[in-house]
């Protein structure tokens, strides 16, 4: 039996999910499985995905979409290793990340919940990583509100790897969730006991991009609210939480340009509160002025981290990932990856 099970749910992505494929695979831990399951797609990623050939990659073809959290439920119930890990198809895992997930989970066998670290990738450059290493994150029995927010916990589901037992006792992915579903079951995971650990190095990249800006956030919101109610905090915590996401939320609306759309969204949800906050009287800046900032912003980054200027440490990052990646997807060497 595998020691884990890679979960890569998929739709229309045909290219970047044969990177994702190609960052498994050359995993340095050999003892796994990985699963990929396309759920529907238009495009060429069924003739993409068959040109695999390794027998620990199973490739599983749905006829109709059925959303990513059905997909999870799908591999993992196929699957039989006694861990799993999961990895968006925009994402990739570097060579060194189940390996040592299998040390630590070794080490430490009363957690049921590992996390890492991940570098964020953003206008073809590494910008950063996912959390700071040296600031605090609480580890061991946690309640389950700590999975909501990255206040407590900052991951993303493509640096988080769980025992198969959790599922087992606590369910699987809520299929009436679309956005936020997999907050919602590790916050019902916490409240059920699941000891986390955390491993502060990046062990995978993640992609930030347009695809992923452009959401729903109203619904964000709504199924945030959902994990908070999973959750059963206290009344006063859940009450500061349910301020936090729908400040988060108005947020992104207004970076997405609509600022008539957060305004309206702060008074709803905090009511004449919604006037005393600094991102109130934000919403009322030219729509042109926030769109000069996040040209000079994107300019910023683009010249900061350029390849050229980085560290060792991230030049040996951009080395390893450049040859999974495909140019026509905008993510090689001529996004600017040496």
């Amino acid at each position: 039996m595998a020691f884990c099970a890679v979960v890569i749910p998929t739709y229309n992505r045909s290219r970047r999910t044969a990177a994702a494929v190609r960052s498994v695979l050359a995993q340095v831990e050999k003892d796994f499985e990985c699963w990929v399951v396309d759920d529907g797609s238009t495009d060429d990623t069924r003739a993409v995905l068959s040109q695999f050939k390794d027998p620990r990659l199973h490739l599983v073809f749905n006829n109709e979409n059925q959303g990513q959290h059905a997909c999870r439920n799908q591999a993992i119930r196929a699957s039989q290793a006694p861990w799993i890990a999961f990895l968006d198809s925009d994402d990739l895992f570097l060579p060194e990340r189940l390996w040592v997930l299998r040390q630590a989970s070794e080490g430490y066998p009363h957690n049921g919940f590992w996390f890492t670290n991940a570098y964020v990738h953003r206008y073809g450059r590494i910008i950063g990583t996912l959390f700071d290493p040296k600031r605090h994150i609480p580890e061991g029995k946690l309640p389950g509100y700590y999975a909501i927010g990255d206040k407590h916990l900052p991951y993303v589901t493509s640096t988080v790897m769980i025992r198969r037992e959790a599922f087992e006792k606590t369910g699987y992915f809520r299929r009436d969730l679309r956005i936020l579903e997999d907050t919602e079951l590790y916050a019902r995971m916490l409240n059920d006991g699941l000891h986390v650990g955390v491993l502060r190095e990046p062990l995978a990249v993640r992609f930030l991009h347009d695809g992923q800006i452009t959401r729903d956030y109203y619904r964000d919101y709504m199924e945030a609210l959902e994990a908070l109610r999973s959750a059963e905090a206290p009344a006063k915590v859940a009450a500061q939480i349910k301020r936090a996401l729908a400040l988060e939320v108005a947020e992104y609306m207004w970076r997405s340009l609509k600022p008539e759309e957060a305004r309206s969204f702060l008074i709803q949800e905090l009511g004449p509160g919604a006037r005393r906050t600094a991102l109130f009287h934000r919403t009322f800046l030219p729509p042109a002025l926030l769109s000069a900032g996040r040209w000079s912003r994107e300019v910023f980054l683009r010249l900061r981290h350029h390849p050229s200027l980085a560290p060792w440490s991230i030049k040996r990052v951009y080395r390893t990932i450049a040859p999974w990646l495909d140019d026509d997807q905008g993510l090689g060497p001529s996004s600017g990856q040496p």
